[in-house]
């Protein structure tokens, strides 16, 4: 079955809501392999709705530097502008660090930055150990029904294909294990948002589109990759 493509970020979070309920238990990959854009707007949409439950399990949330005093910021801030170019900031990390998380958000990573996360109540309390060779099968036993992955898109003799780039492994080993689940009754949703400028890679990082149930694809939520 072909996937509902949509050009809104809003528009596909009331998709996935629609389609596997108000408990969102989210997966996505580590890196470059978050589709920020979406997974802010997810966000916001669960932070202004208290009936929504949303936990992520991620591992690697990249955030560019901004410094924490005028100096820091003076110096850092067109250093991250030449680097980092119009990499959006994940809005659920900034709320982490401020510990203004709303109850109804929990984030659980299995990989932290070294001493990122030091002291912060809600990181610590909430971390996944998890060896990689594990995340498959802690996510599907915590229940994992979404997940969100940033894609690359081309089209060749009119036909489309997507490519998982750089982060295949995750929603590649997800998949299966998903599909099962949905036949056993579990409402999931295998989602992709399209950014060119991530590398298409081939072998098995090349999906056909019926890969997805949902896919976002407009050009203006392409982003600089992380540097």
């Amino acid at each position: 079955m072909q996937p509902l493509i949509v050009d809104d970020v809003d528009h596909c979070v009331q998709a996935i809501i629609e389609r596997v309920g108000k408990c969102l238990l989210v997966g996505t990959p580590l890196g470059i392999g978050k589709p920020n854009h979406l997974l802010n707007a997810l966000y916001r949409r669960v932070a202004a709705d208290p009936s929504l439950h949303l936990t992520l399990m991620t591992a690697l949330s990249l955030q560019r530097p901004s410094g924490k005093n005028q100096l820091e910021q003076r110096f850092l801030g067109p250093f991250a502008e030449r680097v980092f170019g119009d990499y959006p900031q994940l809005d659920y990390m900034q709320a982490l660090h401020k510990g203004t998380l709303p109850a109804n958000v929990v984030i659980s990573e299995f990989y932290f930055k070294s001493g990122a996360l030091l002291g912060n109540a809600h990181a610590q309390q909430h971390y996944t150990s998890s060896n990689y060779t594990h995340v498959v099968r802690d996510m599907m036993a915590a229940g994992v029904n979404v997940i969100l992955q940033m894609v690359a898109r081309r089209e060749q003799h009119g036909q489309v294909s997507y490519s998982l780039s750089g982060n295949p492994d995750l929603t590649l080993d997800m998949h299966a294990p998903l599909r099962e689940a949905q036949k056993r009754g579990r409402k999931i949703a295998i989602v992709g948002l399209v950014n060119n400028q991530l590398p298409f890679m081939y072998g098995d990082a090349e999906v056909a589109p019926e890969f997805f149930d949902l896919v976002v694809d407009n050009p203006v939520y392409a982003h600089q990759l992380f540097g």
